[in-house]
């Protein structure tokens, strides 16, 4: 009795045990893509362009913007453009008032340069946490930088170094600062349409190997200073009551 009783408890425990090992050889690659789908932006971004189709989407959110969000928690999500700083005003009280709170946000801006026809150049970044007003930064691994070329093909950068300082200032006062120095349009400067960036720091140099996000832009100051004609943002369209991820507070752990 007392072998058939440990048999039976043998086998309970190892019952009890094969419900946590795997069923099938152990596939690392097969699981790392599971939980990159699962959790997307606890990764780097994709330089895949989405052929995401929703509804809602106008020209711009169609052809520049819904490309750029495959992988991201908008990827599929209406958007809505909360901030134009041609109707807002070029300011970081009129900017904070609109975008805080709203979560995920992407930002573009557009250069129009005069060179015989006019081309329209689009340059911009992608706040997976969005803006708050808290001070501080707000950290992402999967916060992206990006630009047209003249062919109007699109180039996303990845950030580097980890997900510090994604959006290393959110402060009520100041703009838009990607990094230090990856994309920042402060409205602090006497000039607010100016945009600064510099590239390998933060953010990627990319394929292109550029300095700056407006090297695909001829005639920029010293390569890495432009001034913007036109500064949007656009958010997620969220239900009544609908959580919205990173609308307030988020942990600044420089893993991010």
């Amino acid at each position: 009795h007392k072998t058939q009783h440990h048999h039976q408890k043998t086998k309970l425990y190892m019952g009890w045990l094969d419900n946590f090992l795997p069923k099938q050889p152990y596939d690392e690659e097969e699981s790392s893509k599971k939980r990159q789908e699962q959790y997307p932006e606890q990764y780097p971004a994709t330089y895949e362009l989405s052929t995401i189709k929703v509804e809602s989407d106008d020209a711009i959110v169609q052809t520049i913007l819904r490309p750029l969000l495959l992988g991201t928690q908008l990827q599929s999500r209406a958007l809505k453009n909360v901030y134009d700083a041609d109707i807002h005003g070029w300011n970081a009280q009129s900017f904070h008032d609109k975008v805080d709170g709203c979560g995920a946000s992407i930002v573009l801006g557009t250069v129009v340069t005069l060179k015989g026809d006019d081309v329209t150049y689009y340059v911009g970044g992608y706040n997976p946490k969005g803006w708050a007003s808290y001070g501080g930064a707000r950290p992402s691994v999967a916060a992206f930088l990006f630009y047209s070329s003249s062919s109007g093909s699109l180039q996303k950068l990845q950030k580097v170094g980890g997900g510090g300082l994604a959006i290393s200032k959110d402060d009520p006062n100041y703009g838009i600062s990607f990094g230090p120095d990856g994309l920042v349009i402060s409205f602090v400067q006497e000039n607010k349409r100016l945009a600064t960036s510099k590239l390998g720091t933060y953010y990627e140099r990319g394929p292109d190997h550029f300095s700056s996000l407006f090297d695909a832009i001829g005639g920029s100051k010293g390569g890495g200073v432009v001034e913007l004609d036109g500064l949007k943002v656009y958010t997620g369209v969220y239900e009544n009551g609908e959580d919205i991820p990173y609308s307030g507070a988020v942990l600044d752990m420089t893993s991010g």
